[in-house]
């Protein structure tokens, strides 16, 4: 089992600044090799959402869960999973996130009050 890590780190090109989610090798604007960890403030804006109910094999136990696509503060759009609130609410095109940890590869979200 991986471990669990509450910071959202990015990639930040060395030689035009550009910004990128790990893993990144060459830079897709300038096409430099060179980066440098930053970490994200976390916060975003979700853009677009769907709800898994027929899961890939392994996650049959989780459906359905939704994934998002989440417009980061710095302007780079991440996927992430979205951690369902008490009382049902599910989320929506628009409301602002924060993120919550990275688990195994996964980014997971949850909804700012």
């Amino acid at each position: 089992m991986g471990t669990a890590s509450n910071q959202l780190m990015l990639l930040k090109c060395e030689t035009c600044g550009k910004l990128f989610i790990p893993p990144r090798y060459v830079c897709a604007e300038c096409g430099g090799n060179q980066f440098v960890e930053t970490v994200s403030s976390g916060e975003g804006e979700i853009l677009t959402y769907t709800t898994i109910r027929v899961p890939p094999a392994g996650f049959e136990d989780q459906a359905p869960y939704d994934i998002c696509v989440i417009r980061l503060s710095e302007g780079i759009n991440v996927t992430a999973r979205i951690v369902a609130q008490e009382g049902g609410k599910g989320p929506e095109i628009g409301d602002r996130v924060s993120f919550l940890r990275n688990e195994e590869g996964a980014n997971w979200f949850g909804l700012t009050p």
